[in-house]
């Protein structure tokens, strides 16, 4: 059977981001996990079974402090990709995110590789996802396509503009009003990989959204790989656009953001999960790690992996003397002379 245009770029989407994963071709931007460290708790005073690693957002508890981000959908291939996600989800006992499902509201028939993830995960935390153009007509239809419990509503300005075929109109603040205000469940601000500064957070605390997602470089670098699927890379070139994960949480901060906030962008470890947490995070999300290990070791290598996260997470609590997240996040912690430096300037900025 063969595929439309736009299935044909989910494909080579979801192909060109585990390549970079694979071939570790990603670029670093900014500071990293590595530029935060944490302090040696030489008395905890705590058992391993006194931290509680759970959290609650989006007018839920969850057991875990992460969750398997947005990837794909639109496409057979990615179809079955969404299936082994659920289905590892539901084994694992974490939330599941799809990719953007704008392909499905103009294929319908597309509209089974997204609804697959709620087939295999019936009782499963699922969060829809759609650009952040979309009327709420079409909000409602993404929501009910897989009965989901949230929904993200990603901005994706630096990726529109690589895209030889992407958007060039971008006034969205009223929509996202809207929708918050409309949706019949949380809405997420999702950004896809390139951060959000203090500006950002100013502009969102008006629009009250259910939770934040700082979205931050080192994880999946959709300008490169739009870049690259435009095939010529001498062309408008973003690839070291951005704020990271850690600058990105920082930079909420200095804005007294009020907004839960979700971290994801580079996770690759029950470390990086912990210092995004004692940085403000209330969540936290992978998808190209998490994804190039499905595709490289299966469904157990994957759940194999999750469990290893979800076995390290009290024992690095414990670690710091943290029982919860919230005492995590008044844990001292030493940063670099780089994201100092960072820091200094933000705290600036953010006063603007």
């Amino acid at each position: 059977m063969n595929e439309s245009r736009q299935s044909h770029r989910k494909d080579e989407h979801l192909s060109l981001g585990i390549n970079l994963w694979r071939q570790n071709q990603r670029l670093q931007v900014g500071a990293t996990y590595d530029d935060v460290r944490w302090l040696p708790n030489t008395f905890p005073e705590m058992t391993v079974s006194e931290a509680n690693v759970g959290t609650t957002i989006l007018n839920q508890s969850f057991n875990w402090p992460f969750y398997i981000e947005a990837m794909t959908g639109g496409s057979n291939m990615t179809g079955r990709i969404n299936g082994q996600l659920a289905s590892v989800a539901k084994q694992t006992d974490l939330a599941m995110a799809v990719g953007s499902q704008s392909i499905a509201l103009k294929e319908p028939d597309k509209a089974e590789t997204f609804s697959v993830a709620r087939k295999n995960n019936s009782d499963g935390f699922l969060i829809a996802n759609l650009g952040a153009n979309h009327p709420i007509a079409d909000v409602r239809e993404a929501i009910d396509m897989i009965d989901a419990n949230a929904i993200a509503m990603h901005v994706n300005v630096a990726q529109e503009l690589v895209m030889s075929e992407g958007d060039r109109d971008f006034y969205w603040l009223d929509n996202l009003a809207t929708i918050i205000a409309k949706s019949p469940v949380p809405v997420i601000i999702k950004e896809v990989g390139f951060g959000m500064s203090p500006h950002a957070f100013k502009q969102l605390k008006q629009l009250e959204p259910a939770a934040i997602n700082v979205g931050g470089a080192n994880g999946t670098n959709f300008a490169m790989i739009e870049r690259r699927r435009n095939r010529n890379n001498t062309s408008f070139n973003l690839d070291s656009y951005g704020l990271s994960t850690v600058e990105s949480l920082l930079s909420a901060t200095f804005t007294k953001n009020t907004h839960p906030l979700i971290a994801t962008g580079g996770i690759s470890s029950a470390n990086d999960i912990v210092t995004s947490l004692m940085l403000g995070a209330n969540m936290t999300s992978s998808a190209g790690f998490l994804l190039e290990t499905l595709m490289t070791g299966g469904q157990s290598a994957l759940i194999e992996l999750i469990h290893q996260w979800q076995s390290d997470l009290p024992r690095l609590f414990t670690l710091l003397g943290a029982k919860n997240i919230t005492d995590l996040q008044h844990k001292e912690r030493l940063y670099s002379s780089e994201l100092q430096n960072f820091i200094s300037q933000q705290q600036k900025n953010a006063n603007l």
